[in-house]
């Protein structure tokens, strides 16, 4: 539920409401008797969007799995160490797919890179 409301930003306002105050233990009687602007309705919405979001994260997760199978370091933050590699297979000439497949990187990441570090003009 913690990770759920680091998340709640997806959630609309009464349905972060309704699920902290489940959260906190209140029964739905007890929501629905202390907060007027709340009916059983709100509750069951409150449910249905939070398993939407978790749903909509758990494929998004799955894709990440996915990709990080392929390329190991993807999405991973870069080094200092990886940066120096980086540009010096740049300079030997490497390709974006060469560099890619040798840093565990998605080729987009490594044009991205190449580019923040003004090597682009340079990688083939």
């Amino acid at each position: 539920m913690g990770e759920l409301m680091a998340r709640s930003q997806k959630l609309n306002r009464k349905s972060v409401t309704v699920l902290r105050l489940i959260a906190d233990g209140h029964s739905y009687a007890q929501i629905v008797d202390s907060h007027a602007d709340i009916t059983y309705l709100d509750i069951f919405a409150a449910a249905e969007e939070a398993l939407e979001l978790l749903e909509s994260y758990s494929v998004y997760d799955e894709r990440i799995t996915k990709i990080k199978q392929k390329h190991s370091r993807a999405y991973e933050r870069w080094m200092d160490e990886e940066d120096r590699e980086l540009a010096g297979m740049c300079q030997e000439g490497n390709t974006v797919a060469e560099m890619a497949d040798h840093l565990g990187r998605q080729p987009s990441a490594i044009r991205s890179r190449l580019m923040r570090l003004g090597l682009e003009a340079r990688a083939r």
